[in-house]
């Protein structure tokens, strides 16, 4: 396998003003790269791991410093297929040539009518005023990702294939997309990862549950909140009868929630339920945070296991709230460090 992970959605440049400021006032905005499946591959390639993140880009400026953000951390951009902006067509990463590469991008050029990135606005509250988050996002280019878009990497192979409930309600083609890979597992030999990420401004808990009830039960992990799984499949009892329930549903090898005050209680059928504490936080930023999470999920599976995984998720989670931007910095000395200092007896 070439890669550790394979993720693929929407990356966004998200700007925001300095603290204590609300939009209107703001004289200049900070930009940060921000999406969930590329927060999760920057996370998860400053650990060690090999990841690749696909996604249609346009090939301007402000597509290629969204890869550069990504590069940076040491994600693999090179199979990105990126929209040219004059023409309304995209090109693949390269790979292929001749009649092949046409063919198989032919759905890709009639998808991407427009060529721009998705833009978000977010306005960090403090109480008793909270945060607010503007989207400008629609017919971004990354709502023409289609099935074949990803298959370049998908041919060199990965452990786990990793996307969310956002990507899926992005557009049906998007759809399409996350329903081809999932439902390719078996013959492509990955385990599949899915996080819910439920977000109301893009569809409704009536229409995300039809839409992943048709999908779930091809995910091996399955991550969720307990706030997600309450709004969406009126699961709302204690964590473990919430895990009990999704399991009974979807089958899935490896069910973890996140709560809502700190931790996560994960659930195989090796380990049984396990449950991490939180830790102590003054949240710098709140977004990235269940991204850093499903990194480190993701990293404790591929290096050791679930109870690893569990513990370096919450660690990370923690960390990321404590910087500025959707992406985290920190790196896995930090994160094996806070678990040993969590253990009893740690240092």
């Amino acid at each position: 396998m070439r890669y550790d992970v394979i993720t693929f959605g929407e990356t966004m440049i998200r700007f925001s003003p300095v603290d204590g400021q609300m939009l209107e006032q703001a004289d200049y905005l900070r930009a940060d790269a921000a999406g969930t499946e590329s927060n999760m591959a920057a996370a998860l390639a400053r650990m060690g791991a090999d990841v690749a993140w696909v996604s249609v880009l346009p090939d301007h400026p402000a597509g290629r410093w969204i890869a550069s953000r990504l590069a940076l951390h040491g994600v693999d951009t090179s199979h990105v297929a990126w929209g040219d902006e004059r023409t309304g067509q995209s090109g693949q990463s390269g790979r292929d040539t001749g009649a092949e590469q046409a063919m198989r991008s032919m759905r890709t050029k009639r998808s991407m009518r427009t060529k721009r990135a998705g833009v978000f606005f977010l306005e960090p509250g403090t109480p008793p005023r909270g945060s607010r988050v503007v989207y400008d996002r629609a017919g971004s280019a990354a709502t023409g990702l289609t099935p074949e878009a990803v298959e370049d990497a998908l041919r060199s192979g990965a452990r786990i294939v990793h996307t969310s409930g956002i990507t899926a309600s992005l557009s049906p083609v998007c759809l399409e997309t996350v329903a081809r890979v999932l439902g390719s597992r078996t013959e492509r030999g990955y385990r599949t990862s899915f996080d819910i990420n439920y977000r109301a401004k893009l569809w409704s808990p009536e229409r995300a549950r039809a839409v992943l009830e048709s999908l779930l039960d091809q995910v091996d992990i399955l991550v969720s909140t307990s706030d997600d799984a309450a709004l969406i499949f009126g699961m709302d009892g204690a964590p473990e009868e919430t895990i009990d329930a999704l399991h009974g549903r979807f089958g899935n090898e490896i069910i973890v929630l996140t709560l809502a005050e700190g931790g996560a209680v994960g659930w195989s059928a090796e380990t049984g339920f396990l449950r991490t504490s939180p830790y102590a936080v003054e949240p710098v930023d709140r977004l990235g945070a269940g991204d850093a999470f499903d990194a480190g999920l993701l990293y404790g599976l591929l290096r050791e296991d679930l109870p690893a995984g569990l513990s370096y998720g919450t660690a990370l989670s923690a960390l990321c709230l404590s910087e500025r931007g959707d992406m985290t910095w920190s790196t896995l000395e930090e994160v094996k460090r806070m678990v040993r200092q969590a253990r009893p007896g740690g240092s």
